[in-house]
């Protein structure tokens, strides 16, 4: 969802998460991303946990002002940016259209996409990628194409771009936050990948192929949950819960610890169901030429719960670990310990402001 045709040479992601603002600035030098700030506040965002348009519309200016103090303390210098947008915002399909010149390929989408839309299609601003058939799908796939389509109303981009506008941002470009975590997860691998982003409030699964996810979607498990367990166990504050949590996912040894597993399988099992039934909807959804994943990468703030990528590796026999959102990006080599601890709660924000450098 392509705004503005300027081309400025620094680029901030901005992620209005679940579980507070991520910022990312990359300055493009040679075609590569080079990091120049970041930021963020964990404070809960009042336009993402806004449940009506009337809410959004109440929320904006704090909004505003939350971004603009984010972008204060990190010491921005671009007002470029780009945007992510809720999954819960977005409809998104993949449909199979027959094969159309270049001229009659927008209003051939918009005539199959109209018929599955929840609203109507002139309040929908659609984005569309075609996705190119495997060697063993050729045959399958002669006369026709498959595209992957997203479809937000209008009137959210709209809200969206008067947040952004107020806290003194030129908006280049809204994307969700799907594309932009493939982006900086899994850049141009076209294998299978399942990506499992475990935030505040829920946890995702999008089983991408080339790039492309094939299946995407949410269970409301999350950081919050995790919490709500330790703290039950510890007979701990909110707050001493936090910090104690911190200490215990930055524990290597916490993954071996038979204790601390017994006592978050209530998050692991839910996570294991899903990702079961995400194998089974990929695999239908590509007429049974689907394979299984090459590797399953762990990313958001709670990615490093004790366990769980050493749970999900034993039952399915699968690479899983956690990604590293940073890997394509250049920074001072002082900094790595410092981002390789917060990485995971970026991925999102890193990957909104590749999308201007890389693509």
């Amino acid at each position: 969802m392509l705004f503005f045709e300027s081309k400025p040479s620094q680029f901030v992601g901005i992620d209005l998460g679940s579980g507070g603002i991520k910022l990312v600035e990359l300055r493009a030098q040679n075609k590569r991303p080079y990091l120049f700030t970041y930021g963020f506040s964990d404070q809960r965002v009042p336009f993402r946990a806004a449940r009506t348009d009337e809410e959004r519309a109440a929320s904006i200016d704090a909004t505003a002002a939350m971004i603009k103090q984010v972008a204060l303390s990190a010491k921005t210098a671009s007002t470029a940016a780009v945007a992510s947008l809720s999954q819960r915002d977005v409809f998104a399909t993949i449909i199979s259209i027959p094969q159309v010149s270049a001229k009659d390929f927008s209003s051939t989408v918009a005539h199959e996409i109209e018929k599955l839309l929840p609203f109507p299609l002139a309040e929908a601003q659609l984005d569309t990628r075609k996705i190119d058939p495997l060697p063993s799908e050729s045959e399958l796939y002669k006369k026709t194409d498959r595209v992957f389509v997203t479809a937000a109303r209008r009137k959210v981009i709209q809200m969206y771009s008067e947040v952004f506008s107020k806290a003194g941002f030129k908006l280049q470009a809204i994307e969700t936050e799907t594309f932009a975590s493939i982006r900086s997860l899994v850049g141009s691998d076209p294998n299978p990948v399942l990506i499992i982003d475990m935030g505040k409030s829920f946890t995702s699964f999008t089983f991408v192929i080339r790039t492309v996810p094939l299946v995407d979607v949410v269970i409301e498990v999350g950081g919050d949950a995790v919490n709500q367990i330790l703290g039950r166990a510890w007979n701990k504050s909110p707050d001493e819960v936090e910090q104690m949590k911190v200490d215990l996912f930055e524990d290597t040894d916490a993954s071996n610890d038979t204790k601390i597993e017994e006592m978050l399988q209530p998050i692991h099992s839910p996570i294991i169901k899903e990702i079961e039934i995400v194998f089974e909807t990929a695999r239908r959804s590509a007429m049974g030429t689907m394979t299984r994943p090459d590797k399953i990468i762990l990313s958001g703030g709670a990615a490093q719960c004790p366990a769980l990528a050493k749970k999900i590796e034993s039952h399915f026999s699968i690479r899983t670990y956690t990604g590293d959102p940073w890997t394509r990006v250049m920074s001072p080599p002082g900094l790595k310990p410092v981002l390789d601890r917060i990485g995971t709660r970026f991925a999102v924000a890193i990957g909104l402001a590749e999308r201007m450098i890389l693509n």
